[in-house]
C-alpha cells in the first residue's frame, strides 16, 4: 500500500509530544481534494472525504493517549476512522498493538506510510472497514475514535459497534471539538448501557488554540 507521489501533493508536519514526536505525511491541499472527491450516494446523501485533513481532535486524543500510555502497554486496540494514523501511531509508541481501520483505502495508505516512517509498523495492522459492517470476531479492551460523531447518521452504527466489540471491562476513547450535537450522541450511548467521563485538552493547530473534548466511555456497571 505504497503512496504514489504523483497521486497527491504531499507535505509533512511534526506533532510534538512530551515523550517524543510523530512525523506525518499529509495532503498539501485538502480543500481542493474535498471538492474534487466529494460525491453523492444512491440516496442522494453527500459524501465528503474528511480524511484528507489532519483534525485537531486526533491531536487531542494523541496527547491523551500519551498521558495514559502505561495502561495501554500490551493491549490489542481497535481504532475506527484512523485517517492519517496519528492516534494509533501514538498508541503503538506506548506499547500497544493497534488495528487501524478506515472505510477509505486512501486513508489507510497514508496511515500505513506514517506508521512505517515512525517505526511502529511491527505493532500495526491495517484493515479497510466501514463501521456499518464491522468484520472482527473478538472484543477489544480499548477502542479509539477521533472525530467520528460529526453526523447523526453515524451514531447508531458506532453505538452498535461498541456493543459488539468493546470488552466487558473495556474503554472507548472518543475525541471531538466541542460540537453542540455531540450531546445527542452521548445521550444515545447512555440510553444503550454506557457511561462516560469528559475532559478537555487544549490543542494548537495552524496557530490557533482550540478545546478538544475527550470522552472516556465504559459499560454501565
Amino acid at each position: 500500500m505504497k503512496i504514489q507521489l504523483r497521486d497527491y501533493p504531499l507535505t509533512s508536519t511534526i506533532i510534538k509530544l512530551k515523550t517524543g514526536r510523530v512525523q506525518l505525511t499529509l495532503i498539501e491541499e485538502p480543500d481542493w481534494f474535498l471538492e474534487q472527491l466529494g460525491r453523492e450516494d444512491k440516496e442522494g446523501k453527500l459524501y465528503l472525504p474528511y480524511w484528507t485533513y489532519l483534525w485537531e481532535s486526533s491531536i487531542g486524543l494523541a496527547h491523551h493517549i500519551e498521558k495514559i500510555g502505561e495502561r495501554l502497554k500490551g493491549s490489542h486496540i481497535l481504532e475506527i476512522g484512523c485517517g492519517f494514523g496519528l492516534t494509533g501511531i501514538v498508541a503503538c509508541q506506548m506499547g500497544a498493538r493497534v488495528i487501524f481501520t478506515d472505510a477509505e483505502r486512501e486513508a489507510l495508505r497514508f496511515a500505513q506510510h506514517n506508521a512505517d516512517q515512525n517505526g511502529v509498523h511491527q505493532h500495526a495492522d491495517f484493515v479497510q472497514m466501514d463501521w456499518n459492517a464491522p468484520c472482527f470476531n473478538h472484543k477489544f479492551p480499548y477502542i479509539l475514535a477521533a472525530d467520528v460523531i460529526y453526523e447523526e447518521h453515524h451514531w447508531t452504527p458506532i453505538v452498535n459497534l461498541l456493543q459488539g466489540y468493546l470488552a466487558p471491562n473495556g474503554v472507548a476513547l472518543f475525541s471531538e471539538p466541542s460540537r453542540s450535537n455531540a450531546i445527542g450522541f452521548f445521550k444515545q450511548l447512555c440510553d444503550n448501557g454506557f457511561v462516560h467521563q469528559k475532559s478537555i485538552c487544549p490543542v494548537t493547530l495552524d496557530g490557533q488554540i482550540c478545546e478538544v473534548c475527550i470522552y472516556t466511555v465504559r459499560r454501565e456497571a
